[in-house]
């Protein structure tokens, strides 16, 4: 197992800190801008690592059927709608928040999530196919849910870094702490998501709602906030974690 996931994360960084890496010494020399068409190309690039590098290395090292199944997995939306429900809940849930206690303003319309998410589902979601569908069902074989939740989380928020040194990125703006509180806080939801019913689709979806709901409820990136962030996630995981395992057949319901 070691071997495998050092193998994803060498690939995966290897592509996206090179790209994203030379975004930012690009951005930082003023020798490209960031917006221009070759700029968003390399940025893009950089996000869809995770999820280019698994399906490579799957098709590389698994069998025909086994890789067959992982790609009928992620295409697959034929889920119970209370899950569609769940994934559309969690996301509104997590981006509304903190508007309750001063952590995000609402300062566009929410059919601007309608517009956005479809590039949302590149710019964000694909990245499940790595981290979702294969890192944290990998480590859990040897740690908990909530231990792998924690690795992946932590993972997630460092494989970012280089996007707080590119000028003009939203992320210039966060705090990157803020930024890791939430990266665990997502992290945690899309766990119970996974666990639940097996589905990297949905996982999918759940990142490309958040992205374009953040469109929506703009973020103040204090740490507080973030702290409160993580411990919704964190009563959520553990209310259907509890249940999760007092209903194991209520679980892993996915439909392939």
């Amino acid at each position: 197992m070691g071997k495998e996931v050092g193998r994803f994360l060498f690939y995966t960084f290897s592509l996206s800190w090179s790209l994203w890496g030379s975004l930012a010494i690009l951005t930082q020399f003023n020798l490209l801008k960031f917006g221009t068409t070759l700029s968003i190309l390399m940025f893009i690039l950089g996000g869809i690592a995770p999820g280019i590098s698994e399906i490579w290395l799957k098709k590389k090292y698994s069998s025909r059927e086994e890789f067959k199944l992982f790609i009928r997995n992620v295409k697959n939306p034929r889920h119970p709608l209370v899950w569609y429900l769940f994934t559309i809940g969690f996301a509104f849930v997590a981006c509304f928040l903190p508007t309750l206690w001063g952590g995000a303003t609402m300062e566009n319309p929410l059919y601007l999530v309608l517009i956005n998410f479809p590039i949302m589902i590149i710019g964000g979601g694909f990245e499940e196919i790595g981290w979702r569908g294969y890192l944290q069902p990998t480590l859990q074989k040897r740690w908990s849910p909530f231990t792998s939740t924690l690795i992946v989380g932590g993972i997630w928020s460092i494989w970012h870094l280089p996007l707080w040194f590119v000028v003009g990125s939203n992320q210039v703006s966060m705090n990157f702490l803020w930024f890791t509180l939430i990266a665990l806080a997502l992290s945690f939801l899309m766990t119970i998501i996974y666990l639940y019913t097996r589905s990297i689709f949905l996982c999918i979806i759940f990142h490309a709602l958040i992205n374009s709901l953040w469109e929506v409820y703009i973020p103040d990136t204090n740490i507080l906030s973030g702290l409160y962030t993580l411990l919704f996630a964190l009563v959520i995981y553990t209310i259907l974690e509890i249940y999760r395992k007092k209903n194991p057949t209520k679980s892993h319901n996915v439909h392939v």
